[in-house]
Formats: C-alpha cells, sequence, structure tokens
C-alpha cells in the first residue's frame, strides 16, 4: 500500500513538472501568437472602412472661339471688363464677371435688339434657360415670354428642372427683347459656361455666333 502511494505521488510529480509554471524560466521561450496586423488608418475598435470615391474633376471650359474673343474684346474697348485685357485667354474670366459687363453693355445699347434677327432670337428662347441660377433663368422666362413660348412646354423637356427652384414658373410678357437679358444668355453659351448635360445644337450655335456678330457690328 505504501508502495502504491509512493507510485501516484512520483506520478503527479512528473506531470506538474512537464507543465511549465507561470513565472517559470521556459515559459519566457513558449511559442506566442502574434497580434493581427492593424491598418494604419484604423483605431482600436474600428470596424472596415469603406474607401471614399474621389470626386470628379470639373470640366474645364473650352469658349467658343472667334466669337468669344470677339465678344470679350468689344467689352473690353467699351470699358465693361475691368484689369488686364484677357481676349485671348476666355477660360480664365470669371463667367460671373462676364454676365456682368454683358448686362451693363446691354442697358448701354438696347436699342441694337431691335435690329437683331428674329429667328436666331427664337432659337436661343426655345433652347431653355443655360443655367439655374436666378437671375439666368427669369432672363431666359422673358425672352420666351416675349415670342409666347410656354414654360410648361420648355420646362418639361429640360435637362435641369430637377435641380431649378422656378420650374413652369411665368413672368409678365414684355413688348420688347431685353437687350441685357440676351446679352447675358449668349454670354454663358459663348463662354462655355453652361452645364455638361445641356447639349447645344449646331442650329443653336449658329444663331448665337451671329447674334454676337450683329450686336458688335450694329453698337459701334
Amino acid at each position: 500500500m505504501a508502495l502504491s502511494a509512493a507510485r501516484r505521488l512520483s506520478s503527479s510529480t512528473a506531470g506538474a513538472a512537464a507543465a511549465p509554471q507561470p513565472g517559470a524560466l521556459s515559459s519566457l521561450f513558449a511559442p506566442r501568437s502574434s497580434p493581427k496586423p492593424r491598418s494604419p488608418h484604423s483605431e482600436p475598435g474600428d470596424g472596415p472602412r469603406e474607401r471614399r470615391k474621389p470626386r470628379p474633376r470639373p470640366k474645364p471650359r473650352r469658349p467658343w472661339g472667334q466669337a468669344a474673343t470677339a465678344l470679350l474684346r468689344r467689352f473690353y474697348d467699351g470699358g465693361y471688363l475691368p484689369g488686364p485685357d484677357l481676349t485671348t485667354a476666355p477660360q480664365v474670366l470669371s463667367p460671373d464677371v462676364v454676365k456682368g459687363a454683358a448686362e451693363r453693355f446691354g442697358h448701354d445699347h438696347q436699342v441694337v435688339a431691335k435690329w437683331l434677327s428674329g429667328s436666331d432670337l427664337k432659337t436661343v428662347a426655345l433652347f431653355g434657360c443655360p443655367s439655374v441660377e436666378r437671375r439666368t433663368v427669369f432672363a431666359s422666362k422673358r425672352l420666351r415670354a416675349f415670342f409666347n413660348i410656354q414654360e410648361a412646354k420648355t420646362c418639361s423637356s429640360c435637362k435641369l428642372k430637377n435641380s431649378c427652384q422656378f420650374v413652369n414658373q411665368q413672368v409678365s410678357r414684355h413688348d420688347k427683347v431685353i437687350l441685357s437679358d440676351t446679352m447675358r444668355i449668349v454670354t454663358l453659351f459663348v463662354l462655355d459656361a453652361f452645364p455638361q448635360r445641356l447639349k447645344v445644337t449646331s442650329e443653336l450655335r449658329a444663331s448665337i455666333c451671329k447674334l454676337v456678330k450683329d450686336t458688335i457690328n450694329l453698337s459701334q
């Protein structure tokens, strides 16, 4: 019986010796599981992050060659555009600055409007608005009203209607073409400062270029 107890004691002692005890020298050399690498942009407790899609860069403007150059030259010569002469680089000019110059020019040369081609003006009116900016929208509406073009007809097919606050809104009819309105509209086209969703037809482009040429010649 004493022999049996001695054997059990010897067996338990050997098992304890086989398992490394905390703080024992052998535990310092035991293999450890390496931690998972952490993303350089993650914080503790963060889950997986979605990568943000880069915003598309705006398309560079491409003004309409001779029409843009001639229009800007007229504005500079008349003192409607301040600062250095950038006639040869119309793409660097702010469209807002040029629109202001176009309106002032139109106010000073209103008499020219009655000599402009009615068919070309109507082509511009039927196309719709080149911008959803308030003053440009109402300039376009007044031109349409002169030709009795219904707003519902124009707005229903407009590609900008979802972002426009003035869809189908009527304006009072005028008995004349307002040159400041017309110049504001055509300036946006010749500077290529209208949304890319709008597709300018060859007929519209020809009408606008003719209106610009006639306006310059008649205002000399």
